[in-house]
């Protein structure tokens, strides 16, 4: 997933293995986006659900009877 930083506006990527785990992250804690840090100035960015969901269609939200 391509993301452009909303400090110093370099483009950076994050990998399916990140989006998963923070569409994992966001629906465990029920968050509204995720931060991630950009490489270059390491200021926090919001990524906000549906732009995670875009990038990773196949994702299912974890079940409760899988989590226990």
């Amino acid at each position: 997933m391509q993301i452009r930083c909303q400090n110093c506006h370099k483009p950076y990527a994050i990998g399916k293995e990140e989006v998963h785990a923070a569409l994992d992250l966001m629906a465990a804690q029920d968050l509204h986006h995720y931060d991630t840090q950009c490489p270059h100035c390491r200021r926090a960015n919001h990524v906000s659900h549906d732009e995670l969901l875009r990038a990773a269609p196949d994702w299912k939200k974890p079940t409760e009877a899988a989590e226990s």
